[in-house]
């Protein structure tokens, strides 16, 4: 009996280990109640995951956009993963908590695309901020808006994808605030703090055209964070005409922004 069970084990490990980042992601994302679509930009095709309340967004209801963040481009830092997709599925345990029509909108070869026409490797690499990535997106979300018109729409972006929101906003002009969690805000900044080659084929946030102040900012940073650390949102804020940074002096880049995600949609909502 005991060999049995350590057999079905192994078996589950197996067929588990199999499942590529994109399908675990998917997975949890089904499994918590999202709906999933695929939705064409220029170039590029992209997964969104809605929420119930999405596919039920009245005009005159505000809409939340997720971004994700930059998931996992490399493998121990030296090769390039062939499929991106986060091995976190933080997104969408901050997502399940918003009452609010919500979406995820993904980046380009993201979610299971990464083979598709004409995704590379550098779309998640030197040229994940880049201009053909934020016209894609924006494209995307554009066409997404058509079918599902709302008045106000707030960016809510974790890790790169605060960066990406920072971007895509200008673009859309029902944009009424952008919320960054633990967010690469300056690019350059960023590497030249972790050593890392310049993003020299993508857009910095930092030394875009100053958001319209029109456009609320809230800037949530975790005072352990060793990935994003704090500084680079304190830098980027004190360039702009208007924006907020909220810490949380125990939190780093991943913990433990679930836990009071909800009590902080509450205290941003107006």
């Amino acid at each position: 009996m005991k060999i049995q069970r350590i057999t079905f084990l192994v078996i589950i490990f197996m067929l588990t280990a199999c499942h590529t980042a994109s399908q675990r992601f998917h997975n949890y994302a089904i499994d918590k109640g999202f709906q999933s679509k695929q939705i064409t930009g220029k170039p590029f095709e992209h997964i969104i995951y809605t929420n119930v309340a999405a596919n039920k967004l009245n005009v005159q209801q505000t809409l939340h956009i997720y971004l994700d963040g930059d998931g996992s481009p490399w493998h121990n830092q030296r090769w390039l993963n062939k499929d991106p997709t986060s091995r976190n599925p933080l997104i969408l345990k901050l997502m399940q908590q918003d009452l609010k029509p919500s979406i995820l909108l993904g980046r380009p070869c993201y979610h299971g695309l990464n083979d598709s026409i004409p995704c590379h490797s550098r779309y998640w690499s030197s040229q994940r901020y880049s201009q053909i990535v934020v016209d894609s997106m924006v494209q995307a979300l554009q066409h997404w808006l058509v079918l599902h018109p709302a008045e106000n729409i707030v960016f809510i972006g974790y890790s790169g994808g605060g960066a990406l929101a920072l971007l895509i906003a200008p673009y859309i002009i029902q944009t009424q605030k952008i919320i960054s969690i633990a967010a690469n805000l300056d690019t350059d900044a960023w590497s030249q703090y972790h050593g890392y080659a310049p993003f020299s084929e993508s857009l910095n946030p930092a030394t875009q055209a100053k958001l319209n102040p029109a456009i609320k900012q809230f800037h949530l940073i975790g005072l352990e964070d060793r990935i994003v650390p704090a500084i680079i949102a304190y830098h980027f804020v004190e360039q702009q005409t208007h924006g907020v940074i909220r810490e949380f002096p125990k939190f780093n880049h991943r913990c433990c922004w679930d836990k009071v995600w909800r009590s902080v949609l509450e205290e941003l909502e107006n």
